[in-house]
C-alpha cells in the first residue's frame, strides 16, 4: 500500500503531461485548420475581386464598343482646330478632320476601358497563371479589327488622298465591322465579340458566384 501511494505523485505528473500534450496537439489541429480556412477564404476574396474586376472592365468595353460602332455619325461642320489652321483648309478638309474628331472621341472611352481591363490582365496572370491570358486573345482581336477599321475608313475618306475607290466586296466587309447592325439584321462582327465576352464569362464568372453562396 505504502508503494502505490508513494507512486501517486509520478502518475499525476505522467497524467498532466499527457493532458498537457494533447490540449497542445488539439490546440495545434485547430490552428492548423481555422489557418487552411483563412487562407481558402483570402484566396477565394482574392478571386472574387479580381473576376468582379476585369469583368466589370469588360462590360465597360462592351458598351464602349457598341457607341463606337454606332452607324449614325453626328459631327460639327468644322472641327475643333486653331484659326490659323482652319483658314487653310478647304470644306471638304474642314469636314474630314470633324469626322476624324468624331471617331477619336467615340474610340477615347475604348481605350480607357481596355486600358483598364490591361493592368488587371496582370493580376490575372499572377492569380491564375499566363496560361487563362489565352482567354483574351479572340477579345483582343476584335478590338484591333475595328481599330484597323476605322483607321482604314478614315484615309479612304481622307481628301488630301484622294478617295480610293473600293469594290463593293471590300466596302460591304469594312461596313460588317464598322457599323452596329439592327437587332433583325445579321452582325457578325458584334456576334463574334459577344462570344469572345462569353468565353471569358465561363471562365470568371464561378468565381464571383461562388462568393454569394
Amino acid at each position: 500500500m505504502t508503494d502505490i501511494w508513494s507512486m501517486l505523485p509520478a502518475i499525476a505528473s505522467a497524467a498532466k503531461d499527457v493532458l498537457l500534450t494533447i490540449t497542445a496537439l488539439v490546440a495545434a489541429y485547430v490552428g492548423l485548420k481555422g489557418l487552411s480556412t483563412w487562407r481558402r477564404q483570402l484566396k477565394g476574396n482574392t478571386e472574387y475581386a479580381l473576376a468582379k474586376n476585369v469583368l466589370t472592365c469588360l462590360y465597360e468595353l462592351r458598351g464602349a464598343i457598341g457607341v463606337a460602332r454606332n452607324p449614325f455619325a453626328s459631327y460639327s461642320a468644322e472641327p475643333d482646330l486653331p484659326a490659323e489652321k482652319l483658314e487653310s483648309m478647304d470644306a471638304r478638309q474642314k469636314e474630314w478632320y470633324a469626322y476624324a474628331q468624331m471617331y477619336e472621341k467615340r474610340w477615347a472611352p475604348v481605350v480607357a476601358a481596355k486600358s483598364k481591363l490591361d493592368v488587371f490582365l496582370f493580376e490575372v496572370e499572377a492569380v491564375w497563371g499566363r496560361g487563362k491570358l489565352a482567354e483574351f486573345t479572340p477579345l483582343n482581336e476584335a478590338v484591333a479589327e475595328l481599330n484597323w477599321a476605322i483607321q482604314d475608313h478614315l484615309e479612304d475618306r481622307d481628301p488630301r488622298r484622294g478617295r480610293q475607290a473600293l469594290d463593293s466586296e471590300e466596302r460591304k466587309k469594312q461596313r460588317a465591322v464598322l457599323f452596329r447592325r439592327g437587332m433583325k439584321t445579321k452582325d457578325e462582327y458584334n456576334e463574334n465579340f459577344e462570344q469572345a465576352i462569353s468565353k471569358i464569362e465561363a471562365v470568371l464568372k464561378p468565381h464571383v458566384l461562388e462568393h454569394h453562396r
